[in-house]
């Protein structure tokens, strides 16, 4: 993606001042601490990371926030990858980074985590899945146009291979051994797309999760699997989880088993209304691990001066609109999805 645009009015924020509101709010919102018998799992899309020009300001925010977690899926790293190893400096000297290399829009995928609480494994790469390895498939999508559902169907559509191939990774951490699959798949259009252009792009989206859900299916049931415990996570732009989401479906159809956390405190993306940011488990995994999970709405809690400042638009949806973009430049369009992990 393209670096946001520099906001106006310039805001310049006190990091000391962000980090207590960062604090506050992660009690507000009940996020746990680090425990050594637990697990903090997250990923998040940090957008545009290497391309945003971000301050050394914004790093320390960034920083202070993943580390209230032991492990971070993070996407949209780009093929500049010095920002992201300024980020786990500032998060100190037990904290390392694995990555991919650069694939489609020149982005890599990353695993950031800290070694004290998280031992790499011996098995990581990328997902590289081939056409002929998946039955073609009819895919419907659903959309709304003049306020009335319409759909659109597709007959034998074929698994065209990823963009950006999802990155796994093998992590341990007390008694749990695992396999992350993180990716950030495909976007071509949104959750409504109502022109035959957009619904093909769709329609490949959706057949990027089929690929993707069919692949934890079937590995975490094999034998010879390196780790049968998976979790798919990351950017997946699956708008809504309901049943008419054509994106959601694979997810649900192959007995994956994702994180149903909008209705805490509300989707991943800056409005709060859309679940872009996933993380599903393979079937009958891990599930009994599962202590708690939610999104961090950081958005909520930091730059209150600028929401101060911005109080003369009387719009409350150009007002909001004005602040995000200062969260989009400094900080970044999604929210970090995380779960809290039993490895007593």
């Amino acid at each position: 993606m393209p670096a946001h645009g520099k906001p106006d009015p310039a805001f310049r924020f006190r990091t000391a001042h962000e980090i207590e509101a960062l604090d506050a709010h992660f009690d507000l919102r009940n996020v746990p601490p680090k425990s050594d018998d637990t697990l903090m799992l997250a990923c998040w899309n940090i957008a545009n990371f290497g391309v945003q020009n971000r301050s050394d300001n914004a790093i320390t925010l960034l920083a202070h926030i993943c580390r209230r977690f032991d492990l971070i899926a993070v996407q949209e790293v780009n093929e500049n990858w010095h920002p992201l190893a300024d980020l786990v400096k500032e998060l100190g000297p037990s904290w390392d980074l694995i990555m991919s290399d650069t694939a489609g829009n020149y982005e890599r995928l990353a695993f950031v985590f800290d070694r004290d609480r998280v031992t790499p494994k011996q098995l990581f790469g990328e997902i590289a899945l081939r056409a002929r390895d998946f039955p073609k498939r009819d895919v419907t999508v659903n959309y709304t146009f003049n306020r009335v559902p319409k759909s659109k169907e597709f007959k034998g559509l074929e698994f065209q291979p990823y963009d950006r191939n999802p990155f796994i990774g093998s992590f341990a951490c007390g008694s749990l051994d695992c396999t992350l699959a993180t990716c950030h798949l495909y976007w071509g259009a949104g959750g409504n797309p109502t022109t035959l252009e957009k619904q093909t792009k769709y329609a490949r989206r959706v057949m990027e999760i089929h690929a993707l859900a069919a692949w934890a299916d079937k590995r975490s049931e094999k034998a010879t699997t390196y780790d049968q415990d998976i979790i798919l996570l990351g950017d997946m732009n699956v708008p809504t989880m309901t049943p008419l989401q054509a994106s959601y479906g694979p997810l649900i159809g192959y007995g994956m088993q994702p994180l149903k956390y909008a209705s805490r405190v509300g989707g991943s993306n800056l409005s709060g209304k859309n679940t872009y940011d996933q993380m599903a488990f393979a079937p009958n995994r891990l599930q009994s691990r599962i202590m708690d999970y939610a999104v961090f709405d950081f958005d909520n809690a930091v730059f209150g001066g600028l929401w101060r400042k911005l109080s003369h638009i009387q719009s409350d949806t150009k007002r909001s609109s004005a602040f995000r973009k200062h969260i989009n430049c400094h900080l970044s369009d999604h929210r970090p999805l995380w779960v809290q992990l039993d490895v007593s």
